[in-house]
């Protein structure tokens, strides 16, 4: 079965399936996890690891252990401390780019 391009989150109780194109990024706030768009934030109650396995196959990126970021957004990457990075998205958003992760995105975006 091929992935279906929308996310299910709750919106005023009702369950809306989001386009995926139109998420930034994910992060995680306790047991759910928040959905970022350009319009505003959503609730899923999906956990963090299983919206990443759902997304990647869309272009999405564990960056962190509590973030996930649509790549096709990320405009730049940006030094944060010695070994640790941002990652800028459109709207002068920001997202961690943690230590352990940045390999893993130098192999994604042959940098």
């Amino acid at each position: 079965m091929a992935a279906l391009d929308r996310l299910p989150v709750r919106v005023n109780g009702e369950i809306k399936l989001l386009p995926v194109a139109d998420v930034l990024y994910c992060y995680a706030d306790g047991n759910r996890t928040v959905v970022v768009t350009p319009g505003g934030e959503l609730s899923s109650h999906a956990g963090l690891r299983r919206m990443a396995e759902r997304l990647e196959p869309w272009g999405f990126f564990r960056c962190h252990r509590a973030y996930l970021v649509n790549l096709g957004y990320v405009r730049s990457v940006v030094p944060w401390t010695r070994n640790a990075y941002s990652l800028v998205l459109d709207g002068k958003r920001e997202v961690p780019l943690s230590k352990h992760r940045v390999a893993a995105l130098r192999r994604v975006l042959g940098w």
